[in-house]
């Protein structure tokens, strides 16, 4: 197999960019300055995903000082019964803060400083409702908006719908954008490639959750679509219909006109298309039966890229006014586990696309998993920072993943800044399967995160834990980061056990970077994830998809593995090391008060929750423990890691970024969390 690791056309000229750049016009447009004027105007703080204010009015001295100034419920903003998930980070615009809440994704904007209430857009008759079309997965208030403005008094929020519709409301009263698209309203299905998909289905299946891009006049967003595990059939006599690709498309932001549209998995004549070879007809054999597009269409099956779905984007994208460029973040193919339908490495998935914003052109891609198994698709937005190596400044991209690595490539060209390696990996023996040779590793930075599972791992609190977790594993397949899901034998092999899971490592909320020290500072997860395949014939009409009988074993229901399950790590850009780490969370009651490990000395475990996302002010590194954490959000020494105060919250815990911005003169911090009911709100606190 041929391996596609990295690949460049000549980067964009310098006509484009400065064309690009002299329309621009959105909030917090410098890469890497962090958030500008006290606002906080861009998803990640600044276009380059940064999540770092220069704010310093809180700081050590004052920050147990902070006090609720004001809560926000999310709870009329869902159909009933309200809704719990808010993963958002607010906008903060001219005093006015901007989210999403709801299950059916409402826009509100409230006063700053007071959290009052100015104007609220729910989706009318005209929208398509997430329960007619949309499964569950498209549904919550999705992570954000965005913001957009001409600068002469034309100003737009827009967002995403879980039904996949594009809406642009104007950013003072909520009303519909009347001149952009169909009456304020882009049906981004139909930009989609039906036509070439005849077996697939339009209903379903389809979702966004990250807010849009904007560089200039140009606004893209991206399909993202239900995880590919097990390809669901709409009658008893279909049999794993096509999937949808997840292109990037491209559109006016002023008309809704659609401008460009990239295609993540390639058409023929197209680079990277031989990375889509045909599959073994024996597995087709078993898949399609006489299914009607097969026999109609023979020609369909003679390479994957014909038939293969998703590779679109969940985390949101970041831009380069400067180089005129969009970096898109991609996920993983279908089917997710099992890559026997699609052998070869499989590009666009998994990578890090460099496009030009004018034209749609790949301008260079950065592939992180060749022929990926694992779902470890990219979670969060790529990071842009400059900084210097050895003495010569270099323009960085840093993408986090679910692998436990930090790639670090030049944002201009694509190449690493840092060797980065083609090792050998474990080879699957799953019938069809044709697992790729080797995959990249980084030389620097160290991994964030631990990596496999082999018997040093398991947990050892006491010998007699010890013991029990060897025999635990005797019935699974342990292994180095890599090892290929296994088939489920009855009374044998119990599948693959590996680390980190499909939900990494790092996940949605990402990192955040120091953007004046070239500090990163990265939250993780420790918690093994059992990859064990079974046969889906009957069922889908595939030949191997995961099996969600069970998660990991546990060992006397503690986790099979050694702590921390949750770190926070510091990373120096400048010379690719790790500065410190520390274990993110206190040590849960369950192991504390656990029978078996009373009078035993158990070091600080950290918690075993995702987290909520981090943000790095002037003096402070702040970071919540999610949904299942405690109820409190930690200020910690950017220097050391030591917590300097927990501030606690009100209800429950933090599910959502924090963010800080300037009103009337107080720096204040808000973040979504739970309350008392588990219901999302957002919750401001300042120095009173």
């Amino acid at each position: 197999m041929r391996k596609v690791l990295f690949g460049r056309r000549p980067v964009s000229s310098s006509t484009a960019a400065v064309a690009v750049v002299a329309c621009l016009s959105v909030a917090g447009v410098n890469a890497q300055s962090g958030a500008a004027d006290g606002e906080w105007g861009v998803f990640g703080a600044d276009a380059g995903a940064t999540r770092y204010s220069p704010l310093d009015q809180i700081d050590s001295g004052n920050v147990a000082d902070l006090k609720v100034a004001w809560r926000w419920s999310a709870r009329d903003q869902s159909t009933p019964p309200p809704s719990g998930r808010m993963q958002v980070s607010p906008l903060v615009i001219n005093g006015v803060l901007y989210t999403t809440a709801g299950n059916q994704r409402s826009v509100v904007a409230l006063d700053a400083a007071t959290g009052e209430p100015l104007w609220n857009w729910r989706p009318g008759d005209n929208e398509r409702r997430w329960g007619d079309i949309i499964e569950p997965v498209a549904r919550g208030s999705g992570r954000g908006v965005s913001y957009w403005t001409d600068g002469a008094g034309d100003e737009r929020i827009f967002v995403v719908t879980p039904s996949y519709q594009l809406v642009a409301l104007d950013a003072r009263t909520g009303n519909l954008v009347e001149g952009f698209g169909e009456a304020g309203l882009v049906d981004m299905m139909d930009d989609l490639r039906w036509a070439e998909r005849p077996a697939a289905r339009r209903e379903g299946r389809v979702a966004n959750t990250s807010p849009p891009a904007i560089l200039g006049n140009v606004l893209v967003s991206s399909i993202s679509l239900h995880t590919g595990s097990v390809p669901t059939r709409a009658s008893p006599n279909e049999v794993w219909p096509m999937n949808i690709p997840g292109d990037v498309v491209a559109y006016d932001t002023r008309t809704g006109r659609r401008l460009w549209r990239f295609n993540t998995v390639p058409k023929a004549g197209e680079y990277g298309v031989e990375t889509w070879q045909k599959a073994d007809d024996a597995l087709w054999n078993v898949a399609t039966g006489t299914h009607d597009w097969v026999r109609a269409s023979p020609e369909l099956l003679d390479a994957s890229w014909k038939y293969t779905g998703n590779i679109g984007h969940w985390a949101p994208l970041t831009v380069d006014a400067e180089l005129g460029l969009f970096y898109v973040p991609t996920e993983t193919p279908t089917n997710d586990y099992f890559g026997g339908y699609r052998p070869g490495a499989n590009l666009f998935a998994n990578s890090v696309v460099a496009l030009d914003a004018e034209t749609g052109e790949r301008v260079w891609h950065f592939q992180l998993t060749h022929h990926e198994l694992w779902d470890y698709d990219l979670p969060t937005a790529p990071i842009l920072v400059d900084i210097q190596v050895d003495g010569v400044p270099v323009k960085a991209l840093v993408q986090l993943s679910k692998q436990g690595f930090a790639y670090v490539l030049n944002r201009e060209t694509g190449e690493p800044v840092w060797p980065i390696e083609e090792r050998v990996v474990p080879q699957s023996d799953v019938p069809g399967e044709r697992t790729s040779p080797t995959q990249p590793f980084p030389t620097k930075p160290p991994a964030f995160e631990r990596q496999g599972v082999l018997e040093d791992d398991l947990i050892d609190f006491t010998p007699e834990l010890r013991a029990e977790a060897l025999r635990v594993v005797e019935e699974y397949r342990l292994g180095p980061l890599y090892t290929p899901p296994s088939v489920i034998e009855p009374g044998g092999n119990r599948g693959t056990l590996a680390l980190p899971s499909a939900g990494g490592g790092v996940n949605w909320p990402g990192g955040a970077v120091d953007a004046e020290a070239g500090i990163l500072f990265v939250p993780s997860l420790t918690r093994p994830q059992l990859f064990g395949l079974t046969d889906g014939t009957e069922g889908t009409g595939v030949r191997y998809h995961i099996s969600f009988a069970g998660g990991a074993p546990t060992v006397r229901d503690l986790p099979l593995v050694k702590p921390p399950y949750g770190r926070i790590t510091a990373i120096d850009l400048t010379k690719g090391e790790i500065l410190w780490q520390v274990p993110h969370g206190d040590t849960p009651r369950y192991i504390r008060e656990h029978p078996d490990l009373q009078g035993v000395t158990v070091p600080p475990t950290g918690s075993q929750t995702q987290g909520s996302g981090l943000l790095v002010t002037s003096t402070l590194l702040f970071a919540g423990e999610g949904a299942r954490g405690e109820p409190v959000l930690r200020a910690y020494d950017k220097r050391t890691g030591d917590v300097v105060h927990a501030i606690q919250l009100p209800g429950g815990p933090t599910i959502g970024f924090p963010i800080t911005y300037m009103a009337d003169g107080q720096q204040y911090i808000v973040v979504a969390a739970l309350d008392e009911e588990n219901i999302a709100e957002l919750v401001a606190f300042t120095v009173q």
